[in-house]
Parts: C-alpha cells; sequence; structure tokens
C-alpha cells in the first residue's frame, strides 16, 4: 500500500526523507531567469532550466530572511544536530570515534559517488561566491531543501532528504539559511553532479511544490517535539527496512546503509526487548557516546550528541509510541538469513515472525470498519473489506493485506509496517483510519461511504 509517489519499497510506508544534485555552478543557457538577491544583497539573475516532463517546480520569488542572532543560533543547532548537515556535506576524518567532518572544512562540500556514470556531490553549503552558496537567493536554498529543486531548476538525487525536509517549520527552514549566510566563505571547486537521463525522469515526480505555510510541532510536549524532530532528521527512513524481502516494520531496522565504503543495517529503535527497550537516560548517553564508540560512523551520532537532553529526551519519547517489533541487527556479528526481513544482517537466524496474539472480534462490528479510506496529502487511498469473518485492506498496485486484530479497534497489518487503527467521530460512526507506522497518518472516509457496504 504505496502512499508515496516517490516509493522506496514502501507499503503503508510515512513520508519520508544533503542536497547532493545540485551544482556548484550557474549553468550555462536554460529557460528564463530568477532574480534574488546573494549573500551580500546584490541582485542575482541565475538562469532556470526547463522543467523536465512530469516535474513540478515552483516559481522563485525574492524572498529574503531577516538575519538575527536568534535565527543563526537555532540554524547551527539544527544543522550541526538533527538534520546533519555537516555529516552529509562534509568530507569526514574515519579515523577519529564519530568520524566528525574534517576540521576548518565543515560544509565545503563532499563527492558521494563517481562511478557508472553517476556522480553524486554534496555541494559547498558555505557562501563562496564561485564555489559555494554566495550567489543563491535564500528562496533558491529554500526550495532546494525543502522541494528538492537545485537552484537552477534541476531535480534533485533522492539522496538528499526533501521529502523528510519539507516538514521542516518556515521558522526553522529560515533559521537554517540564516546561519549557511553566516558561515565563513571556504573556496572548493568541486565537480558537477551528473545523473544519467533515465535517472532524471525517474526521479522528476518526486519533488512537490510547497505553497502553504509549514507550522512546527503541534505543541511542546516531549512526544509532539519528538515527533517533529524524528521526522525532520528521517529516523524512520534509515531505520527501516524499505528495501528488505519483507517489511519488518517502522523502525525495526534492518535497512542497508552505505558510506565512504563502508556497509552497515540499522538497528531496531522499537519499543521491543530486541531494539529500543531502554530508558530516556540511556539513550541519551548512546547518542552522546556512540555506545562508548562502538556504534559505526554511519550513524550520525556525532551530530546527534549536539542535541539538548530535552530534544533527546523527546525522540526516545515519541519512539516509545511506535509498535514494538521484535527484530535482533547487529553489525558486529556474523550475516545470517533473517526470516523477519527477508536479508543476511548480523543475528539475522536468531529472528522468527511472531504473528499477534489476537483477539475476537464480532463480525458485526468489523462490518462498520468496512469502507474507503484516503489521504490526500499523500494521494494514498485505503480500501477495507470484510471476507470470511477478516478484514482486508487493499491499495492499487499494492497486494491485499490481512488485518489482525490486536483490540477491538487496533489491527496489525500482515506483512505492513505498523498497525492500523479504527476512529469515530463525535457522531460515533467510524470516520478515520490511522496508519501507526513511521508516522500517525490520519485517512478519511470517504463521503458517502456506507460500513457494510459491498466493495
Amino acid at each position: 500500500m504505496d502512499r508515496a509517489p516517490h516509493r522506496r519499497g514502501r507499503m503503508l510506508a510515512a513520508v519520508a526523507t544533503m542536497a547532493l544534485a545540485a551544482c556548484n555552478a550557474a549553468p550555462d543557457g536554460g529557460a528564463g531567469e530568477a532574480a534574488g538577491h546573494s549573500s551580500g544583497g546584490e541582485p542575482i539573475d541565475i538562469a532556470q532550466l526547463p522543467p523536465l516532463p512530469g516535474l513540478k517546480v515552483r516559481p522563485l520569488t525574492d524572498v529574503a530572511f531577516e538575519r538575527t542572532d536568534a535565527r543563526r543560533a537555532r540554524g547551527r543547532y539544527l544543522a550541526e544536530g538533527i538534520l546533519q548537515c555537516a555529516v552529509c556535506h562534509s568530507e569526514r576524518d574515519w579515523s577519529r570515534s564519530g568520524a566528525p567532518p574534517v576540521a576548518g572544512r565543515e560544509m565545503a562540500g563532499h563527492v558521494w559517488k563517481d562511478e557508472g556514470g553517476t556522480r553524486l556531490v554534496a555541494p559547498n553549503l558555505t557562501p563562496d561566491d564561485e564555489t559555494g552558496i554566495g550567489r543563491w537567493s535564500d528562496d533558491m536554498l529554500a526550495r532546494a531543501i525543502r522541494e528538492g529543486i537545485s537552484h537552477d531548476g534541476r531535480p534533485l538525487h533522492p539522496q538528499m532528504w526533501y521529502p523528510s525536509f519539507a516538514m521542516l517549520s518556515d521558522e526553522d527552514l529560515a533559521s537554517v539559511i540564516v546561519h549557511l549566510r553566516a558561515l565563513a566563505p571556504i573556496r572548493n571547486p568541486l565537480p558537477r553532479t551528473q545523473l544519467p537521463d533515465e535517472v532524471l525522469q525517474a526521479i522528476a515526480a518526486r519533488p512537490v511544490p510547497i505553497t502553504a505555510p509549514v507550522a512546527g510541532p503541534v505543541d511542546d510536549s516531549p512526544v509532539e517535539r519528538g515527533r517533529y524532530l524524528t521526522n525532520i532528521a528521517d529516523c524512520g527512513g534509515c531505520h527501516t527496512a524499505w528495501e528488505g524481502e519483507r517489511l519488518a516494520g517502522a523502525f525495526a531496522g534492518g535497512n542497508a546503509i552505505e558510506r565512504d565504503g563502508r556497509r552497515i543495517f540499522s538497528t531496531n529503535i522499537t519499543p521491543h526487548a530486541t531494539g529500543m527497550a531502554y530508558d530516556e537516560a540511556a539513550f541519551i548517553a548512546i547518542m552522546r557516546n556512540g555506545k562508548q564508540g562502538m556504534t559505526d560512523a554511519v550513524m550520525p551520532w556525532v551530530a546527534f550528541r549536539n542535541l539538548t537532553s530535552d530534544d533527546l529526551g523527546a525522540i526516545h519519547a515519541f519512539l516509545q509510541t511506535r509498535h514494538a517489533v521484535a527484530h535482533r541487527v547487529s553489525s558486529l556479528a556474523e550475516p545470517t538469513m533473517c526470516a523477519v526481513c527477508g536479508q543476511s544482517h548480523g543475528l539475522g537466524s536468531l529472528n522468527r515472525v511472531e504473528r499477534p496474539q489476537g483477539v475476537v472480534v464480532p463480525n458485526l462490528l468489523l462490518r462498520e470498519y468496512e469502507g474507503t479510506y484516503r489521504n490526500e496529502a499523500l494521494d494514498w487511498t485505503v480500501r477495507i473489506a470484510l471476507h470470511d469473518g477478516q478484514l482486508h485492506a487493499h491499495t492499487e498496485g499494492e497486494p491485499t493485506r490481512v488485518l489482525l486484530p490486536i483490540k477491538e479497534s487496533l489491527f496489525a497489518v500482515e506483512g505492513g509496517l505498523g498497525p492500523m487503527r479504527f476512529v469515530r467521530g463525535r457522531d460515533g460512526k467510524v470516520g478515520t483510519l490511522v496508519s501507526v507506522d513511521v508516522d500517525d497518518v490520519p485517512l478519511l472516509r470517504l463521503a458517502g461511504d456506507r460500513p457494510g457496504a459491498s466493495h
């Protein structure tokens, strides 16, 4: 049940998920020009390339974010912490614990891959006019960060986590850009990103223009702040086995991650005994020191250690609300086949698919859950139907999944990312289906849909 246009092997997935496909100098030619102001306030004109078929590009504006001390401080905190900008846009010193960015070269850019006709380059994010972002307008940066469109109008490679950064609030976005403007310029000529035409066409439908305000957490409770931080960090992107033969579950680990010739499998961070069953204090300690340096540096704890204890505690609080999944994963042990995710990884042979202990739900009640539910923002529709005493969930293009009742209104999804919960409105009727996976995603029952109707 794929609810995102940028499929990453996900079923019942959340929106996922740095700017690697941007080039580092103004291109030659293009369709139209974008006026803005550079970091020094001078007018600039950078040609915009004609959009690829299927690519949606928001026109640039002349917005300029006010430079304040508060924004610079907040932007630095975000860029050096939860957003991991320096981890992606810098050469790293792999000889040191956590592999921090090479001192004095932070944000100066990095070539991630250069082979087989594909070159991925994380551009220089310092305000150098010739090799960095000095000539980019504020809205060029804003559009690249949250919408996946380069300063010249090209789509960014999905290694840039713009689906996750799309959830970055307007104020936090402005703060990050103000921070980047305040960096010391570093001259660092880098090659251009090169992507085969078929790759460009494949990713053209992924960027989504943002034309409405984006707010931060709904309140300042630890769970809601943790939800926001976890989403913009794309924790679910790394800690979910999107490409496994079988979906273990959201945050259940098993995702193969490669960086600079290193390859690891992400761990299970659900609140299960095989995952992250430890308390807040232990979680904060691990984020601070990477299990005394034993955590592989591919896991960017070197950035997360810069977060406050309150924010780390909030992330822990949110992760404790996720569905617990039994899945042992380690990159220190010899790889063996895992029945839960269908891959070979450390401790894999110790895993077994655990069918949840169900409860009996009367057919009369199950019929109230039948119907068609939709989330417009994600273009995701799920049809729930009752067959032979069991509910089934179906999305076009995906296999039909059996729903196993855990509680009267909560159902595990066989082979899915997490359970689904049916929610009643004030009138007592079922009006919402909530997917509890990387986040809580509501789908509303379509108007006129009748419980118990044939679908």
